[in-house]
C-alpha cells in the first residue's frame, strides 16, 4: 500500500512549518514527524501545544536563538575525545539562551507546563563565563585564555614586527646588489632579488629564479634564522591552545548533563513554537482528542489550497460511521476524503487543524486509503487487480479503531459487479465497526446508502444555473453525476445527448426507483436551504470572533495604560517626597525654609491615594442633622445644609466647614469632643490660639502679625482659623483679604457668619 503522508501530502504540510525552526534538532523533529501509537503521549503532546499558543497569544514568542546539534559531539567527549572552538561556542549560545528565557520569560502559573521547562534550565555561570573569556566572538582563542600564551603571541608580533626592520636593513645593505627595490615572496617566504652574478655576495639560500636567469631570488640567512624562531613559538602557540582546549573539554564534561538538558528543553521548545506559530499564522485550532468514537470537523479548509480559494466545509462521523460521498467530476470529492485524512495524520502528529471549530477526534492505531491509479507495469498489475490488492490488505488489518478511505471504489469492472463488490466492502467494515470515508459514482450504492441508516449519504453541490461545481459539501444528500450536463457545456453533440437522456429514463421505470428520486429531490433542498443558513452563521460566528478579539486587545491596553499610569504616578510621588525630605533636613540647619510648606507639602503627599480613593467613591445619602467625618479636614460634626452634592457642616470647635458628599463618612455621635487638630512632628514651644485679633492695628502692622499667626497655626495643624479685624470702614478686612489671596497655603477663607463674628471676622480654611 502507498505511503500515507506522501498520499495526503504531509510532507507539503511540513515544508510549510519548517521556516519556523531555529534550531538543528527542531527542524529535524519537524521533517520527521510521525503518527503518535500511543493515546496518552498524544493527548499530552497536544495540551503542549495549546498551552505554548495561549502564551505567545497572552505574552510573546520565547526567544530562542539558532542552536546546532551538539549529540555527537557529546558522545566524543564522553568517551575521551577533545572539543573544538566551534563546539565550545555553540555549548555557550546554549546556556546563554537558557539564561535569557529563564530572566526575560513571563512567570504564569497558569502556564504549567513551560513553567517545568524553564525552571529546568541550567544557567551553568562559571562554564559559560569560562568559555566567553577563552573562545573570541570571531571563533578565535582569545590572547589572555592563560598567561603562557599571552607571552607567546606577544613574542610572535614583536618578531614578526622585527622581520620589518631586518628587511629594510638588508636592502640597504644590498642595494648595488638588487635587481630592483622590493623584497619578493616566493614560496611563503621573503627574498631578495639579486642580480645572478653578485649571488655569491649575499648570505642566503636561492629559493627561486626569473625565467631569463639573470635575477636570483635569495632568502638572507637573517630572515631564515627569524622564520625559525616565528616557527617554535608558533608551535609552542599550538600547544598552549591544544592544553587551553583540553582544560576547557574537562570543564565542559563536568557539566556536559547540564548543558544536555539545555539542549533537550531549548529543541523541543522551538519545535513546539514552530507548530504553534505555525498555527496561529494559519488560524489553526489545536483539535481535541476524545474518549468517544467520533469525528467532528467543522469548517474545514484543507490547507494546501489558496485561503481566498477554498471553500469550508464540515465533515462529521458520530453514530453513522461510514460516509458516502458522491457529485459531479472535478467537483471536490478527492479534496474531501485528502482533507479528512490529512485531519487525521494531522491531529495524530500533535499539529493544530484548519477548522473554526475546535475539532473532536478519537484516536485511530490504523489509517488505510486507497487512492488513484494502481495499475503497475513492474508487478504485472491492471488498475482493478491493484484496486482488489489494497483491498484486501485493509481486510487483513482493519478494526474499530481504523480509518478507511477509498476514492472511487468498485472501479475497473463491470458497473453492475463494481456496485457488488462495493456493497459488500461497505457491509464488511460495519461489521467490524470501522470507519470509513469512499467516493463513488454508482447509482446502485447511493441507493443502498439510503436504504441502510448506518451510512451517511453526502454529496458535492452542484449549481445546475451555472452547469459548475459549488464544492460545498453537503451532509445526508445522495449527488448525481451531472455527467451528461458536463458534456452539453463541453459541447458535445446534441444527438449523442439525447439519445443518452432518454437511456436514462428508460432505466427509471421501477416505483422503488421514483420514490427514491423524490425523496432525492426533496433532500436536496432541504440540504440547500441548511446550506445556506450554516455560511451565514458562519460568517456571524467569525464576526463575533473578531469583535470579542478587539475587544480584549482593547481591554489589555487599557489595563498596560493604567499599570504605566500608576507605576509613572508612585514615580513622581516617591520622587517629590524625596526632595521634601531633604529640604526638611536643609530646614534643620537653617531658617531660610518656612516650616510649615515643607509639613503642608509632606501632608498632602501622604494623603495623595487616600484623597483619590475618596474621589472615586459615589456620594452617600445625607439628611440634616446627620453626624459625620471628614478626613480631609480632621473634623467631624453636624450637617446643617445640603445643596446636590454640595454639603455644610457645624464642626465640633463651632466652625462651618464646606464639603463635598463623597468626602463624608457618617459616624457615631460621640458625647464630649475636644478640638481636632494634629500634633506637629516636633516641639511647639507655645500654644497657638484658634484666633488672631488685630483690630485696632495699622495695615502694615496688621498684616505682619497675622503672617506669623497663619505660619504658627499651620505649624500646630490647624484646619481653620478666624482673623477677627473689626466691621470698622473695611480697609483693614480689605487688606486682610489680598494678603489671603496671595498665600498658596490658604485653602479658602469666608467672612464670619452668625456666631462667628459675621464681617468683623474672616475665617480661613489651612491646607494641612
Amino acid at each position: 500500500m502507498k505511503d500515507i503522508y506522501k498520499v495526503f501530502e504531509f510532507d507539503l504540510i511540513t515544508k510549510q512549518i519548517e521556516p519556523y525552526c531555529r534550531t538543528e534538532i527542531g527542524l529535524n523533529k519537524i521533517r520527521s514527524l510521525v503518527m503518535f501509537d500511543n493515546e496518552d503521549d498524544l493527548k499530552d503532546e497536544l495540551s503542549h501545544l495549546k498551552e505554548m499558543m495561549g502564551y505567545i497569544v497572552k505574552y510573546r514568542n520565547l526567544k530562542i536563538t539558532p542552536h546546532k546539534d551538539l549529540t555527537n559531539m557529546f558522545s566524543l567527549i564522553e568517551k575521551g575525545g577533545c572539543g573544538n572552538i566551534d563546539f565550545f561556542y555553540q555549548v555557550s549560545l546554549y546556556l546563554e539562551n537558557a539564561k535569557d528565557i529563564r530572566n526575560e520569560s513571563s512567570k504564569d502559573d497558569s502556564f504549567p507546563f513551560i513553567m517545568e521547562l524553564i525552571r529546568k534550565l541550567e544557567e551553568c555561570d562559571s562554564l559559560r563565563n569560562e568559555i566567553e573569556r577563552i573562545i573570541t566572538k570571531d571563533l578565535q582563542i582569545a590572547d589572555n585564555a592563560s598567561p603562557l600564551l599571552r607571552d607567546i603571541r606577544k613574542s610572535l608580533h614583536q618578531e614578526k614586527s622585527g622581520q620589518q626592520k631586518i628587511i629594510n636593513q638588508l636592502l640597504l645593505k644590498y642595494k648595488d646588489y638588487l635587481n630592483n627595490e622590493r623584497v619578493a615572496l616566493r614560496n611563503g617566504a621573503f627574498a631578495l632579488p639579486i642580480k645572478a652574478h653578485y649571488k655569491s655576495r649575499v648570505d642566503g639560500i636561492v629559493i627561486d629564479e626569473s625565467d631569463t636567469g639573470l635575477t636570483l631570488f635569495i632568502e638572507p640567512s637573517e630572515i631564515i634564522a627569524s622564520n625559525n624562531k616565528i616557527m617554535r613559538l608558533k608551535e609552542k602557540e599550538k600547544e598552549e591552545i591544544n592544553r587551553i582546549i583540553d582544560e576547557l573539554t574537562l570543564h565542559v564534561l563536568n557539566h556536559l548533563e547540564e548543558i544536555r538538558i539545555d539542549q533537550e528543553i531549548l529543541c523541543y521548545m522551538d519545535f513546539l513554537l514552530a507548530k504553534a506559530n505555525y498555527a496561529l499564522d494559519e488560524d489553526d485550532i489545536v483539535g481535541e482528542l476524545v474518549d468517544e468514537r467520533i469525528i467532528s470537523l467543522k469548517g474545514a479548509r484543507h490547507p494546501l489550497i489558496d485561503k481566498k480559494k477554498v471553500v469550508r466545509n464540515s465533515y462529521i462521523l458520530d453514530k453513522q460511521k461510514i460516509m458516502l460521498i458522491t457529485g459531479p467530476n472535478a467537483g471536490g470529492k478527492t479534496v474531501s476524503i485528502k482533507l479528512i485524512g490529512l485531519c487525521i495524520i494531522m491531529h495524530q502528529c500533535a499539529l493544530a487543524l484548519p477548522t473554526i471549530e475546535e475539532a473532536k477526534l478519537c484516536f485511530f492505531e490504523n489509517l488505510y486509503v486507497d487512492m488513484g491509479d494502481n495499475q503497475s507495469l513492474l508487478d504485472n498489475l491492471s488498475t482493478f487487480s491493484g484496486h482488489i490488492s489494497s483491498l484486501k490488505e485493509i481486510v487483513k488489518g482493519t478494526n474499530n479503531r481504523s480509518m478507511v478511505i477509498l476514492d472511487e471504489i468498485g472501479t475497473g469492472t463491470s458497473p453492475l459487479e463494481g456496485e457488488a463488490l462495493a456493497i459488500g466492502f461497505i457491509e464488511y467494515l460495519h461489521k467490524k465497526d470501522s470507519f470509513g470515508v469512499l467516493t463513488s459514482h454508482f447509482d446502485g450504492l447511493k441507493n443502498y446508502a439510503l436504504e441502510n441508516d448506518y451510512i451517511l449519504n453526502a454529496s458535492m453541490a452542484f449549481s445546475e444555473e451555472r452547469i459548475e461545481p459549488t464544492y460545498h459539501l453537503r451532509l445526508g444528500v445522495a449527488g448525481k453525476s451531472y455527467g451528461l450536463e458536463m458534456a452539453s457545456r463541453l459541447g458535445l453533440s446534441n444527438d449523442i445527448l439525447n439519445t443518452a437522456n432518454q437511456y436514462i429514463e428508460s432505466k427509471k421505470e421501477t416505483d422503488k426507483e421514483i420514490t427514491l428520486s423524490l425523496l432525492q429531490h426533496k433532500l436536496e433542498e432541504n440540504e440547500s436551504l441548511t446550506l445556506e443558513l450554516e455560511e451565514k452563521m458562519n460568517e456571524a460566528n467569525k464576526k463575533l470572533l473578531e469583535i470579542e478579539k478587539e475587544k480584549k486587545n482593547l481591554l489589555a491596553l487599557q489595563e498596560e495604560i493604567r499599570m504605566n499610569a500608576e507605576e509613572e504616578k508612585e514615580k513622581i510621588i516617591e520622587e517629590t517626597k524625596g526632595k521634601i525630605d531633604a529640604i526638611y533636613e536643609e530646614f534643620k540647619r537653617s531658617e531660610s525654609y518656612k516650616l510649615h510648606e515643607i509639613i503642608t507639602a509632606k501632608r498632602n503627599l501622604d494623603l495623595l491615594h487616600l484623597e483619590e480613593e475618596e474621589e472615586e467613591e459615589e456620594s452617600i445619602s445625607l439628611k440634616i442633622n446627620d453626624y459625620v467625618s471628614v478626613s480631609s479636614f480632621g473634623a467631624r460634626g453636624k450637617v446643617i445644609r445640603l445643596n446636590g452634592d454640595k454639603v455644610t457642616i457645624l464642626t465640633d470647635t463651632g466652625m462651618n466647614l464646606n464639603c463635598k458628599t463623597n468626602q463624608c463618612k457618617k459616624v457615631e455621635k460621640v458625647k464630649k469632643t475636644t478640638n481636632k487638630t494634629y500634633v506637629p512632628s516636633y516641639k511647639v514651644d507655645k500654644k497657638v490660639p484658634l484666633e488672631c485679633n488685630v483690630i485696632g492695628y495699622f495695615v502694615n502692622d496688621a498684616l505682619p502679625v497675622i503672617d506669623k499667626y497663619l505660619d504658627d497655626a499651620l505649624t500646630a495643624r490647624y484646619s481653620e482659623v478666624r482673623i477677627i479685624h473689626g466691621a470698622g470702614t473695611g480697609k483693614l478686612r480689605s487688606a486682610v483679604h489680598d494678603y489671603l489671596r496671595g498665600r498658596k497655603d490658604i485653602v479658602s477663607f469666608r467672612l464670619g457668619g452668625l456666631g462667628e463674628g459675621g464681617v468683623g471676622a474672616t475665617v480661613v480654611t489651612l491646607k494641612k
